[in-house]
């Protein structure tokens, strides 16, 4: 059952954002391209006008939910009015919220590129997370050795994801969703600090 939300949506839109739920919730092997038409409510005929194939709409749907978040952030750290702190503050708050709205792709990711590695090359990945690596670079006043802005980058997208990952467990080990939920919250600012003083060190 979808939404009410996703009935005011665009049919484009609407396909896409039903299928971004299947996909979340069966995996990319577990979708037929006629589970997404009878979802959506669509008829087969006007999903392939949208979408030629479920690979096309798998790629429409990951640069969907990943693009604005790898922009935005990239934008911030390419921004020299800001300072590098604000930058971090921005970054892991963009991570975590993007995160609590999408909790099931972390999860979802890391299944598929382990089940096929070649899907990071067709969706362009990696050129994506370049991009990011470069802006990071402009982001520190003083220039950094390369290897060092890899490693910061992904030490800001790991300390954002891996809580995420293992919310179940952070439930079992709490005792509830929202103690689950408040941790994940001060599990925020602890990573906000370790990049800073990361980035200061």
């Amino acid at each position: 059952m979808l939404p009410e939300w996703v009935n005011n949506l665009t049919t484009k839109d609407k396909i896409l954002e039903t299928a971004r739920m299947l996909f979340m919730k069966e995996g990319l092997e577990g979708v037929r391209m006629q589970m997404v038409a009878d979802e959506a409510g669509v008829n087969k005929g006007l999903l392939h006008y949208y979408y030629k194939s479920k690979d096309k709409l798998f790629t429409a749907v990951f640069n969907k939910v990943t693009s604005d978040l790898l922009k935005s952030i990239g934008d911030i750290f390419d921004n020299e009015e800001v300072s590098l702190e604000e930058k971090i503050d921005y970054a892991v708050d963009a991570y975590f919220s993007f995160l609590s709205k999408n909790p099931r792709i972390p999860v979802f990711f890391i299944f598929e590129i382990n089940r096929d590695s070649g899907i990071l090359k067709r969706l362009g990945f990696g050129d994506k997370v370049k991009g990011l690596i470069e802006s990071a670079s402009h982001a520190f006043p003083n220039e950094k050795d390369p290897d060092f802005i890899f490693h910061f980058v992904f030490t800001l997208v790991s300390l954002s994801v891996f809580p995420f990952m293992v919310k179940p467990l952070l439930k079992e080990i709490t005792g509830s969703e929202e103690k689950a939920t408040t941790f994940l919250d001060s599990r925020r600012s602890i990573v906000k600090t370790t990049l800073k003083n990361m980035a200061i060190s």
